[in-house]
């Protein structure tokens, strides 16, 4: 309504004005590089105004025809990006199903409309190693590595390839990279824990669990009970190297874990060398320890 009554005063006054140059009439002359040329004063004015208003009008066309292409490239990018995300969505659970084929084709689709998205990678990397190809795979998730938004995914990809390969050095590495990245990461502590006992670093595992203790990665309950059965390994490995430190060490397991029975086996044992009673089996001893770290790992 405001903009209608300012039309209305606008639309009044130019016509005043208009009349006020009529009753006056006069003449303007232009004299140009030799050239004269007469004009009436309205005419003038009435030329000039229609100049403006066709300029406008150019402007408006313009500026319509600019927000229009505008408009329709955000439609055609919304649309992309729809289909991009369907494609995404209908991968991955083309990858849950093992569709390798239907997983191939949304892989391909989702990495032409959305090119620069994480999880296009993801897809496509998953997608080959459904496939069987983990040069692909590798080679994704190591283009992954060059930006800090998917390093962490990449690593984490790169470990379950190292892993399903059996090289456990280059898994622990990259376990071991993923911790500096984030101290938090409850995978990257679980896999370097289960490789360091794999492979008895029994020292470097006490290290790990102390620190997934410290970020609440793992129980108080849990964190002591898997101290002490590594502590029990450390006492086995120095059992016939240095007994006094082997048994410092069963003792601190079985304060932990008074029924880890390999902790007191060893505490016994040593006891029993000192006081010249006969030793306990080391077969059956080291059997026992062995079995205790055994169920450990494998969640028992």
């Amino acid at each position: 309504m405001v903009r209608l009554i300012r039309y209305f005063l606008l639309l009044a006054a130019a016509t005043a004005g208009l009349a006020w140059l009529a009753d006056r009439p006069g003449t303007l002359t232009v004299d140009w590089m030799g050239y004269q040329s007469r004009i009436g004063v309205f005419q003038a004015v009435v030329l000039i105004l229609v100049s403006l208003a066709l300029l406008w009008l150019l402007a408006s066309l313009s500026r319509s025809l600019l927000l229009s292409k505008q408009s329709v490239t955000r439609f055609f990018h919304k649309r992309r990006q729809q289909q991009g995300l369907e494609a995404l969505t209908s991968g991955m659970i083309a990858v849950g199903a093992g569709d390798r084929l239907l997983a191939a084709r949304y892989a391909t689709q989702a990495s032409r409309a959305l090119p620069n998205e994480p999880l296009t990678d993801l897809l496509r990397a998953q997608t080959a190693q459904l496939a069987g190809d983990r040069k692909t795979a590798q080679r994704v998730y190591e283009q992954m590595l060059l930006s800090p938004q998917t390093e962490l995914l990449g690593l984490r990809g790169l470990y379950l390839e190292a892993e399903r390969g059996g090289d456990l050095v280059a898994a622990r590495g990259l376990a071991e990279q993923a911790l500096k990245r984030g101290a938090k990461l409850g995978w990257a502590s679980d896999a370097l824990f289960d490789i360091q006992c794999r492979q008895a670093d029994w020292s470097g595992a006490i290290v790990t669990l102390a620190a997934a203790r410290r970020n609440e990665l793992v129980s108080r309950k849990d964190a002591e009970r898997r101290r002490a059965v590594l502590l029990t390994a450390q006492a086995m490995d120095l059992e016939d190297k240095d007994p006094a430190k082997a048994e410092a060490l069963a003792c601190e397991a079985h304060d932990l874990a008074p029924d880890l029975v390999p902790a007191a086996a060893i505490t016994a044992q040593e006891e029993a060398a000192v006081t010249h009673v006969p030793e306990l089996s080391h077969d059956v001893l080291e059997f026992a320890a062995l079995h205790e770290v055994g169920r450990h790992l494998t969640g028992g």
